[in-house]
């Protein structure tokens, strides 16, 4: 990106942050901002600047429109989405480390979900040496797909029957899955990690009730990756920057 552009990003977290920081050192001008409730307009870049953010609300995207700021949505771009799911499925296995007893590698591993986080955390678990990797979905069809890339393949609504099979539980789909009666079946010590946005996939209630060990860890590459969140998002918005230029 030669020419020097103006980029709004919205507040966040560290990744936001640090993603003004590397715009600036790519020769741009960068500017965080709070919600538009809070925007001092004297002090906002002139119209034509890019405002940057995950997925505009409909406050926000009027608020644009009438500032003239240009609206770049990266949440839903392909690209972001396939890398976000890699850091993401990175950080779950931090998560998984930080509150297991035991070593992840050995262990039983079943994977809720085969999209975006769940493709690539599956092949991190098979690769770091888990005695088995079990992945869940919807679709009877995703099944052989499943066995030819070596997963043993779950139908979600077979959870209450195995659920008592595995050491650690990853969840990705936003949906109660984890219920009172799959959670009754648990093995002792069993960990959830559940990596689906709020309100999760997990009883929570009922977690506690078993004292089973559940952690709903959002944000992670926030959390633990800012650095290459904010390289991610950087990489979306300066392709969805070139499309822009290639469609006018």
């Amino acid at each position: 990106m030669c020419e020097s552009m103006d980029f709004a990003v919205m507040r966040g977290d560290r990744r936001q942050n640090l993603l003004c920081d590397l715009l600036i050192a790519d020769g741009h001008r960068a500017q965080l901002l709070p919600e538009p409730e809070k925007w001092n307009r004297e002090n906002l870049f002139p119209p034509g600047a890019f405002l940057v953010t995950a997925k505009a609300t409909g406050r926000l995207r009027q608020a644009a429109l009438e500032q003239g700021f240009r609206l770049l949505e990266y949440g839903s771009l392909p690209g972001f989405k396939e890398e976000n799911g890699a850091i993401t499925a990175e950080g779950a296995l931090q998560v998984a480390m930080r509150h297991r007893l035991r070593t992840l590698k050995d262990s039983d591993m079943l994977v809720i979900g085969y999209g975006g986080i769940g493709r690539p955390l599956a092949a991190l678990l098979k690769a770091i040496g888990a005695a088995s990797v079990t992945v869940a979905v919807r679709r009877e069809e995703q099944l052989w797909i499943l066995k030819g890339e070596g997963y043993r393949p779950l139908l979600s609504r077979d959870l209450e029957d195995q659920a008592g099979e595995y050491d650690v539980i990853f969840n990705t789909a936003p949906e109660l899955l984890l219920d009172g009666p799959v959670l009754e079946q648990l093995r002792p010590g069993a960990l959830i990690v559940d990596l689906a946005s709020k309100p999760g996939g997990v009883d929570w209630e009922q977690a506690k009730a078993l004292n089973l060990k559940a952690v709903h860890a959002l944000a992670l590459p926030g959390q633990l990756t800012p650095m290459s969140g904010a390289l991610a998002i950087r990489n979306a918005i300066y392709q969805l920057c070139k499309e822009e230029h290639y469609a006018e």
